[in-house]
């Protein structure tokens, strides 16, 4: 009987498990996970929300379980947290416990858990050949500004490092000084998986007289997005930026506008579909994005909405955020400013030419192949090939 369920597992495709604790559907990279895995192997993936594929297994978990027994007692994860008794709180906590109920019983030939809250989970599923971790930040400093972050949930991530990743049979993460400071402070190899967007077969439209200027993301107050306003505002260019913001925080947002004032030249526009995004934004010339270093995670941020623009084939204008800079000077796709601050932002608008914004984005438009989401993803499948023999 056993010879006989050996032949049979043996002639299945390999069964994959993305787990995590997300709704998967509006999380960019299990996404492009699913996109390069279903073809060749079984793909289940668990998370909250509605699922992300109707060509995978989905397992819907519940983001708000019912807590039981001792879980159920005020102030217990608290003082479990002070405490540091951290396998005691993994083994309460009904988010834990209420995945291990549904998931145990099956089997996989590698897990995939993104970012360490479910590594508690992830590493006591039956998995042959281990769990290969994505995080999707340096998780230690998530939510570095918040003191009662630092003095309850940073302990409890640095513990998650020492002793839950390292177990891992591989680890992937977004940046290159976040794949530096895992090793630094915590021990562990991970590979370098971007944030890029899947490629659009595009190309780069011609920049008129009046150079197009782009920005599009959530609208929240550690973000700075005032720098990109008060820089038009303050400068004599010829220029227009639209702001297409995201979850827009309603005092932050009437702070915007009032700095815009009657600037004609600034247009809030209403967020657009992500499927629309890049087409839209293939319609300027130039992506803004000024991300002030107010944590470890935003200093060495490579958000999507710097592949976003390179895919519409967009210049760029940044800070100096290191791995954003790096690439932007390697490839030639725009200008990296000397600070964070508006007055380095309107000198280099009131030094914008024609010629130097399309040579920018034919720089794009020959870089977008490179630095897509799909070559990217293919990182993520050269890793489970060599993982799964």
């Amino acid at each position: 009987m056993r010879a006989d369920e050996d032949r049979l597992r043996a002639s299945a495709r390999p069964r994959v498990l993305i787990l995590s604790f997300t709704e998967t559907i509006r999380n960019p990279r299990p996404l492009k996970q699913i996109a390069v895995l279903k073809d060749r192997y079984d793909v289940t993936v668990a998370s909250f929300g509605p699922s992300p594929d109707p060509d995978v297994e989905f397992i819907a978990l519940d983001p708000d379980p019912p807590r039981r027994g001792l879980a159920k007692v005020t102030g217990i994860f608290t003082l479990l947290f002070l405490l540091r008794m951290y396998r005691a709180h993994e083994s309460l906590d009904a988010r834990n416990q209420d995945p291990l109920r549904r998931l145990r019983g099956r089997s996989w030939d590698l897990v995939i858990a993104h970012d360490p809250d479910t590594l508690a989970v992830a590493m006591q599923l039956d998995s042959r050949n281990g769990v290969l971790v994505d995080l999707h930040e340096f998780s230690p400093d998530m939510n570095e500004p918040s003191w009662r972050w630092r003095v309850l949930d940073q302990p409890y991530y640095r513990w998650v490092c020492r002793t839950h990743v390292p177990r891992a049979a591989a680890v992937t993460t977004v940046s290159p000084g976040i794949v530096d400071r895992y090793r630094r402070e915590f021990g562990f190899e991970s590979t370098l998986v971007m944030n890029a967007t899947p490629y659009f077969d595009g190309s780069p439209s011609d920049p008129g007289t009046t150079i197009r200027l782009v920005h599009s993301g959530i609208a929240a107050p550690d973000r700075r997005l005032e720098v990109l306003v008060d820089a038009v505002v303050a400068s004599g260019a010829d220029v227009t930026l639209d702001l297409f913001l995201l979850e827009p925080d309603a005092d932050y947002s009437a702070l915007l506008r009032r700095r815009a004032g009657a600037d004609p030249r600034i247009r809030f526009n209403d967020p657009v579909a992500y499927r629309d995004l890049v087409p839209t934004l293939n319609r300027f010339d130039v992506g803004v994005h000024v991300i002030a270093p107010t944590s470890f995670n935003n200093l060495w941020a490579l958000p999507n909405k710097f592949f976003d623009f390179i895919q519409a084939r967009l210049g760029v204008i940044i800070g100096p955020s290191p791995a954003m800079a790096r690439i932007a000077e390697e490839e030639g796709i725009g200008v990296v400013l000397p600070s964070f601050e508006a007055d380095d932002l309107r000198a280099a608008l009131d030094s914008l030419e024609r010629g130097q914004v399309d040579a920018w984005k034919r720089a794009s438009d020959l870089a977008a192949p490179r630095l897509s989401g799909e070559a990217q993803a293919s990182i993520w499948a050269d890793l489970v090939d060599d993982l799964i023999p």
